[in-house]
């Protein structure tokens, strides 16, 4: 599938914090409301946040501001600690990241691993208590905010709005949804509301809406053994097969019956 930014609703439902090794991951384009740090332990990761492209190696860290659209491949292998805040905790911060943040690659190799012990005393302490935890998150924002130059935010002033008409969009993907319907569920002018979704999320609601009935309609597919393509477009939100085709067209270079069939 072509490069679409999916919204990862999962860290934010949890709202919490999640520790834990991970390796040789290929995440496509992604966000979500939580603060990532990745640390890279092994290896080099191709990195790409917020349109910015950089290649990130042993003991250099990537910094995502909450919403900052990522993705990851392995450049060709690495392994990495994965630090998720969720929007609980990240939101203590969220005076001091209103207007500056980190940057993204975070390349101080040296000044990093003063850091590592940190990272290391969150890995198999997810059952440790809040505060414990917290502490540790301090520590590590703390110093890196101390040592790095920091670089103009995005503001997010509205971003509760936009993750509730997501939340809404995966769950009611399969009915109609247009514009005047959802703008007024949140009590919204339909222009102001267009706006405000293509300023947070890079695309039309129309346009996310079908890439969300792509992406699940896919996902459906591969789980059967002979799926019927007609079924799932309609079962997935579709109002025509010709609207499907265009909609399919944009994010795969392959027949669905291909695409299908690919694991």
């Amino acid at each position: 599938m072509k490069n679409f930014a999916v919204y990862e609703f999962q860290h934010d439902k949890a709202d919490r914090v999640r520790f834990f090794r991970s390796q040789n991951a290929n995440a496509p384009p992604h966000f979500h409301r939580c603060i990532e740090i990745l640390y890279i332990t092994e290896g080099y990761v191709d990195c790409e946040v917020n349109g910015s492209h950089f290649l990130c190696g042993k003991d250099e860290i990537v910094f995502v501001h909450k919403c900052g659209v990522h993705a990851l491949a392995p450049a060709p292998r690495y392994k990495n600690f994965v630090l998720i805040i969720g929007p609980r905790y990240s939101d203590d911060f969220s005076g001091i990241f209103q207007t500056e943040t980190l940057p993204a690659h975070l390349s101080d190799s040296v000044f990093n691993r003063t850091l590592q012990p940190y990272f290391r005393a969150l890995d198999g302490e997810n059952d440790a208590p809040e505060l414990v935890v917290k502490g540790f998150i301090d520590i590590i924002i703390g110093n890196l905010l101390d040592h790095y130059d920091k670089v103009p935010a995005t503001p997010t002033p509205n971003i509760g709005i936009i993750v509730a008409a997501l939340n809404y969009i995966d769950n009611h993907y399969r009915e109609p949804i247009t514009l005047e319907q959802i703008s007024g569920v949140f009590g919204y002018n339909k222009y102001y509301f267009s706006r405000l979704f293509n300023t947070y999320i890079g695309e039309s609601l129309n346009g996310y809406i079908n890439a969300v009935r792509i992406r699940n309609l896919v996902a459906e597919a591969k789980k059967q053994e002979n799926p019927n393509l007609s079924e799932l477009v309609f079962a997935n939100g579709f109002d025509s097969m010709t609207t499907f085709y265009r909609n399919f067209s944009k994010y795969y270079d392959r027949p669905p019956t291909e695409v299908f069939r690919s694991r």
